[in-house]
């Protein structure tokens, strides 16, 4: 008797060019009867919108996970943007009822593949964009972020407030230097005592005790993150 075949693992989140399926669609039925092209966006939208709520719950259960508990915020900004743009206030899931107006389903078509097409909306696209991302800048900078982290160091107030001043290579490269002292900038910064630092660099010296004189509250919160 033949042993059965197995079955192929499922990839949950598994990255598929539903764009280039999406325009080979529509140059196949560009043409077509109106109906005809709406019952073909119609099936095609009920698919992407399947395998984009598939992927948001993946990404709702990696959040659970050590290590993880970021990755919501990434993911879920261009998930979410769309869905408001589709549904309005208070939608959470892509809806997998297609709109009957063939225009309106062409752009919410569109709308989905924004999520689907973004690295960052399975958990393979954000290992490897983050991972990439954080390896890069701490061998460039001088820092020692993880890779679940690189999202607070970039959208800190801290970050936000002296990027333009210092310069991103600067700011990164002072936060890198106040980091491998972190606890005892961190001690002084809760009994509230005057902390400074010495750098060889002349202008990453000023960056850095600026950052520890003029920047305590926001310094302290990064610090507390990364």
């Amino acid at each position: 008797m033949a042993a059965k075949k197995k079955k192929p693992k499922r990839i949950v989140g598994k990255k598929q060019d539903y764009t280039a399926q999406f325009n080979k669609l529509y140059h196949e039925i560009r043409g077509k009867p109106s109906a005809e092209k709406k019952q073909a966006y119609m099936q095609f939208y009920r698919r992407i919108a399947k395998t984009a709520d598939q992927r948001l719950v993946e990404i709702e259960n990696l959040a659970k996970k050590p290590g993880y508990k970021k990755v919501k915020q990434w993911a879920y900004r261009v998930a979410m943007r769309e869905i408001k743009g589709m549904y309005g206030e208070g939608a959470k899931r892509f809806n997998r009822k297609p709109p009957s107006d063939l225009r309106k389903l062409y752009k919410n078509i569109n709308r989905v593949l924004q999520f689907l097409e973004s690295p960052t909306s399975s958990k393979q696209g954000i290992q490897e964009v983050y991972e990439k991302r954080a390896n890069t800048i701490n061998e460039k900078y001088g820092v020692s972020v993880d890779w679940s982290n690189i999202g607070d160091l970039f959208e800190s107030a801290l970050y936000k407030k002296v990027d333009a001043k210092y310069g991103s290579k600067t700011a990164i490269q002072a936060i890198g230097i106040i980091q491998a002292d972190k606890k005892k900038v961190q001690k002084a910064l809760k009994e509230e005592k005057p902390i400074s630092m010495h750098v060889e660099d002349i202008d990453l010296n000023r960056t850095v005790n600026n950052f520890l004189h003029y920047y305590k509250k926001d310094l302290n919160s990064l610090l507390k993150k990364i």
